[in-house]
Order: C-alpha cells, then structure tokens, then sequence
C-alpha cells in the first residue's frame, strides 16, 4: 500500500492486515506537499524475518516494512500500529525486532539488545541481491498498566502494547516485526464453520469443515476461502458461519490438547441427521496438539481443519427435511478441567431451484417467490452497503433482540465495517434459515432508503436458479 502525504499528515491504513501507519501534522516539512509514503507487508514473517532463537518465543504479528523515499527522518514521531495475536495478560514479554540495514547506518551494539542474523535476508530485496539484514531487538514486559519501552538509541524507537495493536513511534522507518514470550502462551485465534450440502443419487450429505485460523485479517482467510471454493462439488450449496473468538494457550514443555466434536446431546431421537462416521474411523471427538496449532497459526501453512460428514437418520424421510442444524464444539483441557469451551451453532437451509421475483410481485404460490438467499447475493449487498447502515438494515431483518447481535458483531470486527457488514448478513441468515430470502432482504433495504441497492440486487437476481 502506499499514498502521498503533506505537513498536514494523515493516516494510512491497510484492509487486508490492520496495519495503520498515523503522520501527525507537522512530521513532515513544509516543502514537501507530495510525500510518498510506501509501505510492504509480509503476513507470515516466519520465513523472512529475523530467527527466533528463543524456543518460547512466538511471531505476533505481519512484517511490516515501510519507506519515505528522500525524507530520511520526520519531524515528529509518527505512530505504526501492527496488529498483534497475543491474548494481553501479565506473563507476555513483548519484543519489537527493526532492521539496522535501513537506519542510516546507526547501529546499536549492546549485546543485550542486539539480535544479529547474518543467514536472514533483508525483506523484499530483489533476487540478486546478497545484503544481509542486522535486527535491533526492544524488548518490554507486558503489566496491567503498559509503559513504553525505547532501545538505548532514544532517537530510533519506543513502543507501547494494547490488546489488539503493537503501537510503535519513531522518526524513521525501518521493517518491524513483533514477537512475543510467555510461559502459557495464549493468544487470540478464530474459528469458522463452512458447510457443504449435496444430493448423491438423491439422499442428502452435509459436510462441516471446522477451521481453526488467526485474528489478523490475512492470506490464511483467503486461502481458506480458496480452498472451500476450488473443493465444491458440482451442484452442492454452500454457506458458512460467521468467525468466533477463540483462545487456546499451552505450557511450554508440557503436552496440552484440545478437541472438536460435534455435540452428541443434540442427536437424540427427534435429531433428524446423525454423524457419518465411517465406521469409526471419523468419530465425533478429534483431538490435537494445542501447540501445533498456536505455532501453525504463525505460518504459511494452511489452517487446522476438520470436516464432520452428516446423513438424514430415517432415510424414508429425507425429501422431508428443510434444514440442517448441529451444534459444534471447541473444548481444552488442562489437569482434567475444562479451561475454555466454544460452542458454534450451524444452520444450513436445505432447498431446491425457485423463481426469484421482484418484491411486491404478485404470485398465487408464495412459496415459489420466496428465494433463500445465496453466498452471492449476501456478497452482491456487502460490497455495496454504506458503513452506516448495516446497523438499521439488521435491525429491520432480525426484528426483536437485534440490538444484542450488533453488539456482539461490532464486538467481534471492530476495526473492520465491511466485515461487520458481511458478518451481519451471514448472521440473519444463519439465524432465519429458510426464512432469511431474497425478498426479504429487498424489502429491508427499501425501508432503510437504500431503494437502489434493492434494485440492483433485483436486477443481479436470475429470473430463476437451479
């Protein structure tokens, strides 16, 4: 990402990572008016940065390096806030790395500061070059009231820690990357439900992939998402549950577990579908290795995943079903007590191909107008909804007790209003199923006065889907 900047300042921001860069007014001179401010980033730093060499150390954040191309120094501090994975609380020692190569040849030799890697090549470097990166480390305690931390240079850098950003000031720019120490290692990570449903010689399947990936908006949602799409099978629907925070943490040197499982206490006798299990060989428990996932998460690898196969229970009855519904569960342990417990409710409406109408249409079969809204019709309105709206349009799709879930939505993706957006959308038809239809939403948006984005979505809709 980059922009250009005056005396003024500004603020550059970066949707896929978090990053934000803040310029305050005055940091660069008066006879600059066209500052180019650049600014690269790498989401999975454990192959580019600087070595841990601290086996209780964890990369917490992107790799971040940024550039002012002929302004060696500002003014005034300006402030780089890094999104970082770590749950805040005391026993987390956090470390800011900075690459000397790029600080105007200042260098700080103190050996308890300094972590020199001749092997880490510098980032972004072209192919054929063969400059090698010096890391500066700073390096800070985390307590209930954060202070700031500055290496033995007092010009170069000090940092601060809250609970979502590493906030950085310094008068130059360099690369940074974060990492932290802690005996327990907890940190924040995100669980996600998509599901598949298809028809094989007319009996009904229902896939759930439980995905396990971080916080930091990143490539691993992408690849995630990749992934599900590029492993659709031919005429299955799809859909997915919105993203559920969730904290996982490990003792170094002590074997620490967690499980997935499908709730059994839900699959009792009126239970219309019942786990596949292979004969065993899938059960509904799978357990792991906490720590796998916790350092998985830090790299390029593709997310922890496990995926549940469902069948209807009377298969005399299957044309029946309407929906699909299970209760999935993420539960560690530790010494035998139950130390965190994520329940993940799935709802996936189960229909066949109708004619999707104009709201208000008349139609002597209403059943056949009302569409269950699709991925790309939930896409169709995210993308084009106004950041101020979202909160009036749910309001009109959930009715009664809608103030609860927007808490809960803005609570989940502060920092990120499209997300919220789409998180919305998924939510209401998560929670209506059926229910949650095209004319529906149509109709929503026209009450909130956003009759062209109803139009669109009218016209976007096919006269009629398989």
């Amino acid at each position: 990402m980059m922009g250009q900047f005056g005396p003024e300042g500004g603020i550059l921001s970066c949707e896929d990572s978090d990053v934000i860069v803040e310029i305050p007014p005055g940091a660069i001179p008066p006879d600059r008016r066209d500052q180019l401010i650049i600014a690269r980033i790498c989401l999975c730093p454990d192959s580019i940065g600087p070595k841990l060499t601290d086996p209780d150390s964890l990369w917490l954040s992107p790799l971040v390096d940024l550039e002012s191309p002929g302004l060696d120094r500002f003014d005034k501090n300006v402030l780089i806030k890094i999104p970082h994975r770590a749950r805040v609380q005391p026993g987390w020692t956090f470390s800011v790395h900075t690459d000397d190569t790029k600080c105007n040849g200042q260098t700080d030799n103190t050996p308890s500061t300094v972590d020199l890697v001749p092997e880490a090549t510098t980032f972004l470097h072209g192919k054929d070059t063969d400059t090698q990166a010096m890391w500066n480390c700073v390096e800070q305690k985390w307590h209930f009231r954060t202070e700031e931390k500055a290496s033995n240079d007092v010009t170069r850098l000090t940092f601060s820690v809250d609970e979502k950003y590493v906030i950085i000031s310094t008068s130059h720019f360099s690369q940074y990357v974060c990492s932290g120490c802690s005996k327990t290692h907890p940190l924040n990570l995100e669980a996600v439900v998509y599901w598949q449903h298809y028809k094989v010689e007319g009996l009904h399947q229902m896939y759930l992939n439980v995905y396990i990936i971080d916080t930091i908006k990143d490539t691993r949602k992408a690849s995630v998402e990749s992934n599900e799409r590029s492993s659709k099978l031919a005429g299955a629907k799809s859909g997915m549950t919105g993203y559920y925070p969730l904290s996982l943490e490990y003792t170094s040197g002590e074997a620490s577990s967690f499980t997935i499982y499908v709730d059994e206490e839900c699959m009792d006798d009126d239970w219309k579908w019942v786990l596949n299990s292979y004969k065993g060989t899938l059960p509904a428990k799978r357990e792991m290795s906490v720590e796998s996932v916790i350092r998985g998460c830090c790299s390029s690898h593709l997310s922890t995943r496990e995926m549940f196969t469902f069948v209807p229970r009377d298969l005399s009855k299957h044309e029946q079903l309407s929906f699909f519904q299970a209760m999935i569960g993420i539960r560690q342990l530790k010494l035998q007590d139950v130390v965190m417990k994520m329940p993940i409710l799935v709802t996936a409406p189960l229909t066949k191909g109708c004619i999707c109408r104009a709201a208000g249409a008349s139609n002597t079969d209403n059943t056949s107008s009302e569409v269950p809204i699709r991925d790309e019709e939930i896409d169709f309105v995210a993308e084009r909804l106004p950041c101020s709206k979202w909160r009036p349009l749910y309001r009109k799709l959930m009715g009664k007790g809608a103030d609860n879930g927007i808490e809960e939505i803005w609570y989940r993706d502060r920092t990120d209003s499209r997300e919220q957006i789409h998180s919305a959308l998924v939510g209401w038809r998560s929670s209506k199923g059926r229910m949650a239809t095209v004319e529906k939403l149509i109709t929503a948006l026209q009450q909130v006065e956003l009759r062209d984005i109803a139009d669109q979505l009218q016209s976007f809709c096919p006269e009629s889907r398989e």
